[in-house]
C-alpha cells in the first residue's frame, strides 16, 4: 500500500478511500493541475480512468452513475476552465440528489501565496481560490488540502459527506499536494456512512406516530417520490409496498421506484396532469405516506396536488412531518427502517396486509395505430412496450420526459430522467456513467437512451465514448425539427426553436468510431412510419443490443405530449390568477 512503511502519498489516500466505496472508475478530464493527481490515481490498481470529452458531460456521467450505483461518482477536473464547465452538471446533482465527488486540481501553494497572474486566473493579483466560493451553492462540502496535517481527516470527512447527503462535494488539490505523505493505517479505519439520526427516541416516537396512523386509516396509500430512491431506500419502500398491499403511486420524477406490473400499483400521480382517476382516488385517501418527496413544479402537475397536511405522512430527507407537526433534521431512512421492522413483526396489529377494497386504476391505451405517421400518443407506450425486465432507460428533457410516463414498465426498471433540473443533453452524458455503473453490477439489462434531436446537439460527443469504451446502448432520437417544449411554451414557428436540420444522424455511430475499418459494430435505422417502427422493434436482434445502436424517429414539430400540454395549460392557469391577485 505505500512504499515507505506505513506512510502513503495524499493522492493514493484520496483514490484508495474512493475505491472503498465500491467505486472502480474516475471519470474526468486532464488539465495541467491536475496530472500530478492523476498519476496517483494509475498507481492504485482498484481504479480505472475514463476520460471523457469535456467537462460538462463528465459531470453529467458521474451524476448517472451514482443514480445507477447508489454511491457516488467521481469526477476529475482542472483548475478554473475545468471545474467551471462542470458547474451545471454539479448544480443537476444537487438539485436532483444524485451527487458525485468532484475532484479539482488547482494552483500549487506557493503560487496560491504569491497570487501570481497564471493562466485561468482572472487578472493580476487575484486570489486563486475564489472559485472556490463560486461552487458553494451546490455542494454539501468541501475542502481545499492546504494543511499536510489535516488532510487524510479532511478527506474522509468529505467523502462521508458525499455518501450521506448524496449532494456534491468538492475536494480541492493544489498541484505540489498529491505527493505529500500521509498516515496510510488510517485507511484501516472504516468511513462512516451510515446515516444516523442524533435522537433514536425520537425516531422511536416518530415510528409509533406512523403505526397508529396506518392501524386506524381506513383507506391508506403510498406515494413513493424519487427522493426515497436517491437517499437508499427504493428497496424499503418496495418491502413496505409488499407488507401493506397498500394503492402505491409514483411520480414522474420516481417512475419505475417499485414494480409497475404489481397489482399494487395505482398510476403515476402528477396533481392534476394525472390519468384520469389517479388524482381522485389518491386524494380521498385519510393517510397517505409519502416518501422521499421533491415538490417541484413538473413533479407535482404545477402545484396541483391536493393533498392535506392532515392525510400526509412526510417520510423526508431533511423532516418528518405528521398531523401538521414538523420534526426538522430528522431523515426518514432509519425511521423508514424500524417503519418496516415492526410491520413485519406484527403486521396483523396493523390489519395487514390490507385486503383490495380499493379502485384499481386501468392505463389507457392512448393510440391503437397500426399504420401511417408516428404520433406522441403511439410511440411512448410502444417504446414502453420494447422494454425489457432490469432495463437501464435514460429519458431526455423535452418530448421523451412527458412522454414515458403513459408507458406502463415491466419489473426492475431503473429510469433516469431529469425533470427538475431539465438540462437539455443531460442524458447523453448520463448514459455514458449509467454504463459505466452497468458494467461494474455486471448488470442483466439493456441501457437504452431517448433523446431529442436538439438536446443531442448539445453533447453529440460523448457517444463516441461509448463506442471508445466498448459500450453498446440503444439510442433512440426522437427528430421533430427544432425545441418541441419550447414551441409549445411560446413561439411555435419563431426560428428561435429551430435547430441545424443538415445532420445526418444515420451515419454518426460510423463517425464517432462503430465501422467497418475499426472492427466496432454498429447499425442505424431510421423511421417516419408506425410501419417502420414496428419493424424495428420487433426486430430479435436489435433487442438483443449486442453492439451499438442508433434509431431515429421522426415525428411532427407541433405534435406535443398530452402532458406537456395539460401542465402548461395548468401553469398558464396559475400564473393568471397570481398576476390577478397581484393587482387586485
Amino acid at each position: 500500500m505505500a512504499s515507505d512503511g506505513s506512510k502513503i502519498s495524499m493522492g493514493q489516500y484520496l483514490f484508495k478511500r474512493i475505491s472503498q466505496l465500491g467505486v472502480q472508475h474516475v471519470l474526468g478530464v486532464p488539465g495541467d493541475f491536475n496530472l500530478f493527481l492523476l498519476d496517483e490515481l494509475f498507481k492504485v490498481p482498484e481504479l480505472k480512468w475514463l476520460g471523457a470529452c469535456n467537462e460538462l458531460n463528465a459531470a453529467y456521467a458521474a451524476d448517472g452513475y451514482a443514480r445507477i450505483r447508489g454511491i457516488p461518482g467521481v469526477l476529475v477536473t482542472t483548475y478554473a476552465v475545468g471545474e467551471l464547465s462542470a458547474m451545471n452538471g454539479v448544480a443537476g446533482a444537487y438539485a436532483e440528489h444524485a451527487g458525485f465527488i468532484h475532484i479539482v486540481g488547482m494552483t500549487s501553494r506557493l503560487v496560491q501565496k504569491a497570487k501570481m497572474c497564471i493562466h485561468h486566473t482572472l487578472e493580476p493579483g487575484m486570489d486563486h481560490q475564489i472559485y472556490v466560493g463560486m461552487s458553494e451553492p451546490v455542494r454539501s462540502a468541501h475542502t481545499v488540502l492546504m494543511d499536510d496535517s489535516t488532510m487524510a481527516e479532511e478527506i474522509d470527512r468529505v467523502i462521508e459527506a458525499a455518501v450521506k447527503t448524496r449532494l456534491p462535494v468538492y475536494i480541492y488539490v493544489p498541484m505540489d499536494v498529491p505527493a505529500v505523505k500521509l498516515d496510510a493505517k488510517r485507511l484501516e479505519t472504516p468511513l462512516n456512512t451510515q446515516v444516523e439520526n442524533k435522537d433514536a427516541k425520537l425516531e422511536d416516537t416518530l415510528v409509533q406516530k406512523i403505526l397508529e396512523k396506518i392501524k386506524g386509516a381506513s383507506n391508506p396509500a403510498i406515494l413513493a417520490d424519487v427522493l426515497a430512491v436517491r437517499h437508499g431506500g427504493r428497496d424499503l419502500t418496495k418491502k413496505l409496498i409488499e407488507i401493506t398491499h397498500l394503492p402505491s403511486y409514483s411520480t414522474p420524477l420516481s417512475k419505475g421506484v417499485f414494480d409497475e406490473t404489481s397489482p399494487y400499483n395505482n398510476g403515476l400521480y402528477n396533481g392534476e396532469v394525472s390519468f384520469p382517476g389517479v388524482s381522485d382516488t389518491l386524494e380521498k385517501s385519510d393517510v397517505v405516506l409519502n416518501i422521499g418527496p421533491l415538490l417541484s413544479d413538473s413533479n407535482t402537475g404545477g402545484f396541483t396536488r391536493r393533498l392535506t397536511e392532515k392525510q400526509v405522512v412526510m417520510l423526508a430527507h431533511d423532516h418528518i412531518q405528521i398531523d401538521g407537526e414538523k420534526f426538522e433534521g430528522v431523515h426518514f431512512l432509519p425511521v423508514l427502517k424500524k417503519l418496516v421492522v415492526e410491520l413485519e413483526k406484527s403486521p396483523k396489529e396493523y390489519n395487514l396486509p390490507r385486503p383490495q377494497n380499493w379502485s384499481t386504476i386501468e392505463t389507457p391505451v392512448l393510440s391503437s395505430l397500426t399504420a401511417g405517421p408516428i404520433t406522441q400518443d403511439y410511440i411512448w407506450q410502444r417504446l414502453g412496450r420494447f422494454l425489457r425486465p432490469n432495463d437501464i432507460l435514460l429519458t431526455e428533457a423535452g418530448t421523451a420526459q412527458f412522454g414515458m410516463p403513459d408507458a406502463t414498465f415491466p419489473a426492475n426498471i431503473q429510469h433516469v430522467t431529469q425533470t427538475f433540473w431539465s438540462s437539455i443533453g443531460y442524458t447523453v452524458g448520463a448514459c455514458l456513467g449509467a454504463c459505466v455503473a452497468a458494467k461494474e453490477l455486471n448488470h442483466p439489462g439493456r441501457v437504452i437512451l431517448i433523446v431529442g434531436e436538439g438536446s443531442l446537439q448539445m453533447t453529440v460527443q460523448e457517444i463516441g465514448s461509448y463506442i471508445r469504451f466498448g459500450f453498446k446502448p440503444i439510442i433512440f432520437v426522437v427528430n421533430n425539427n427544432g425545441y418541441s417544449i419550447e414551441r409549445a411554451i411560446n413561439g411555435p414557428e419563431q426560428t428561435y426553436n429551430e435547430v441545424s436540420m443538415l445532420w445526418d444522424h444515420q451515419s454518426l455511430l460510423e463517425m464517432l468510431g462503430a465501422r467497418k475499418a475499426t472492427g466496432i459494430q454498429s447499425r442505424s435505422f431510421a423511421c417516419k412510419t408506425v410501419e417502420e417502427v414496428e419493424k424495428v422493434l420487433d426486430d430479435e436482434q436489435f433487442a438483443k443490443a449486442e453492439y451499438i445502436q442508433l434509431c431515429e424517429i421522426f415525428m411532427d414539430q407541433f405534435d406535443y405530449p398530452w402532458r406537456l400540454t395539460g401542465q402548461l395549460q395548468v401553469a398558464r392557469a396559475k400564473f393568471a390568477k397570481m398576476a390577478e391577485e397581484a393587482e387586485s
